[in-house]
């Protein structure tokens, strides 16, 4: 199983270890905060055309991490941290007892959390494109469909968002969690790709793709994304 646990005796000596790329890293914090703009903008008095602007920019970045997540680094493939609904029970288990538990990369329980994030992130990007305001502004596939299920697809936009917020929160709880229960700083590796673990330790290395080939994949997605705001 490519997510390792490893129990830390209070004496062990911290080694660092790379754990996160940079793509992955510029993929997480640029989302987070095209997110925040997404919110911000939409509503009465936000501004549609920027909120606009912004969801096709967070569809171009989970396009590009669905294809980082096959050929991107070691840590950042889903085959590295997607693992099957019993070890994620015999984690959860395991990381009620008291000695200190570390993962290399996402842990089984975050793994799934990763799923659901963007998923439900899919879900929302792909429906606003069919949604519409009942004014003056349409997602750009709205006139390939119905009024019906554009109005639908506008539900679904909207309640979506809440329920990514919910899962956000809890995402936020567990990070909370790791940091002041279990002293293990998630947030640190995401901002330096390093991770602090015991010295002589046997673990599989990050093998970090090319820089180009994340640029290519991120340029693909994204013309893909103005092709289709653009000309559907």
């Amino acid at each position: 199983m490519s997510t390792q646990r490893i129990r830390m005796a209070k004496n062990d000596k911290l080694e660092s270890y790379r754990v996160w790329d940079l793509p992955t890293r510029l993929f997480h914090w640029s989302l987070l905060l095209l997110v925040i703009a997404c919110w911000w903008t939409a509503g009465e008095d936000g501004d549609i055309d920027w909120h606009m602007r912004c969801g096709y920019a967070v569809l171009a970045l989970l396009l590009f991490r669905l294809v980082w997540g096959v050929l991107g680094s070691t840590t950042a493939r889903f085959s590295s941290f997607v693992t099957s609904p019993r070890v994620v029970f015999e984690y959860l288990f395991g990381a009620r007892e008291n000695d200190a538990l570390q993962a290399i990369g996402h842990n089984p329980a975050g793994g799934w959390m990763v799923l659901l994030l963007l998923g439900m992130l899919l879900l929302v990007s792909v429906t606003g494109l069919f949604a519409n305001d009942d004014i003056m502004s349409e997602g750009p596939l709205a006139h390939y469909v119905s009024e019906r299920y554009s109005d639908l697809s506008t539900s679904w936009h909207e309640s979506g968002f809440y329920l990514l917020l919910v899962l956000v929160g809890l995402h936020i709880a567990a990070i909370a969690f790791y940091l002041l229960v279990k002293k293990e700083n998630l947030v640190q590796p995401m901002l330096t790709g390093i991770k602090h673990l015991p010295r002589g330790i046997e673990l599989r290395q990050l093998h970090p793709q090319k820089a180009w080939l994340a640029l290519l994949i991120l340029g693909c997605t994204s013309g893909a994304v103005w092709l289709l705001a653009r000309f559907a």
